[in-house]
């Protein structure tokens, strides 16, 4: 796994990479089936989240919302933006952009936490997480306890798109250390895999991602709730704008019930 903090990539090497996935994420879709497991419409979602925001609720505990790769905030900012009009409490956002090596976006997890909810980074209190792409894994890694015991707190973690067995592009030569470690054979991976988990888990994607590919976008063994992508919108890219989405995760951190239902539907072919 790399080590250390920024190594030799820069800023606009993270921002270069983010613009060339989204431009490859962006080929022509096939049509796509509907999941009968997650059946909402972007109609209906808004529909739904019109309602939840005419009846704001509190949080259970404080929410931290982390962004992808190369991304200065406009995931995690469009994620805080949809959900929170339903909700009112203590939120927590970030952005990895400074931060091109795992350890680095652990360790600004954990100060940044802290920071924003004025604690102690030994104080952490216990979190919900909503993180897009990267920052799933990274929010994996901020909850394994360092050598010092210090860890995130998470009680529930839903993800967005995130390369938890890896990442189709992970292999491509943009020369960031993250990228190395999002390969789905990488020791990183393994670690994630083999390590055991103490808080809840939901994982959602929408289909054809060419970035990470729905197909990695959950534990092996784990439920994915996923989505078809309209037409003309990037799979990946454009995903924390989904309202499907928004409602999903506004109805999970309101405590109603959600619109995803059991089993989940596999990935269709």
């Amino acid at each position: 796994m790399s080590t250390g903090r920024n190594a030799i990539p820069t800023r606009s090497a993270a921002a270069l990479l983010l613009a060339v996935l989204a431009v490859l994420a962006g080929c022509s879709l096939p049509k796509r089936p509907d999941n009968p497991s997650f059946p909402l419409t972007k109609a209906e979602a808004r529909a739904d989240l019109a309602r939840m925001e005419a009846d704001r609720r509190p949080l259970e505990r404080p929410v931290v919302f982390l962004a992808g790769i190369g991304d200065p905030a406009v995931s995690s900012g469009a994620l805080r933006a949809g959900v929170m009009r339903t909700l009112e409490g203590p939120v927590v956002e970030m952005s990895f952009i400074d931060e091109l090596t795992f350890d680095g976006a652990r360790a600004k997890v954990l100060r940044e936490t802290a920071g924003q909810l004025g604690v102690e980074v030994d104080a952490l209190p216990e979190v919900d997480v909503v993180a897009f792409s990267m920052g799933g894994i990274v929010a994996r890694f901020a909850a394994m306890p360092d050598a010092s015991g210090r860890f995130l707190r998470i009680k529930r973690l839903y993800t967005l798109s995130s390369p938890h067995e890896g990442a189709r592009m992970a292999a491509a030569p943009f020369g960031v250390p993250q990228g190395d470690d999002m390969v789905p054979t990488s020791d990183f991976i393994a670690r994630l895999r083999e390590t055991p988990r103490s808080y809840e888990l939901v994982c959602y994607a929408r289909l054809d991602d060419a970035t990470v590919g729905e197909e990695f976008a959950a534990p092996e063994g784990e439920p994915l709730w996923w989505l078809p992508t309209p037409s003309g919108e990037y799979a990946h890219m454009s995903a924390f704008d989904d309202p499907r989405i928004h409602a999903e995760l506004a109805r999970r951190l309101r405590g109603e019930t959600p619109h995803t239902r059991p089993p989940a539907a596999p990935l269709p072919h």
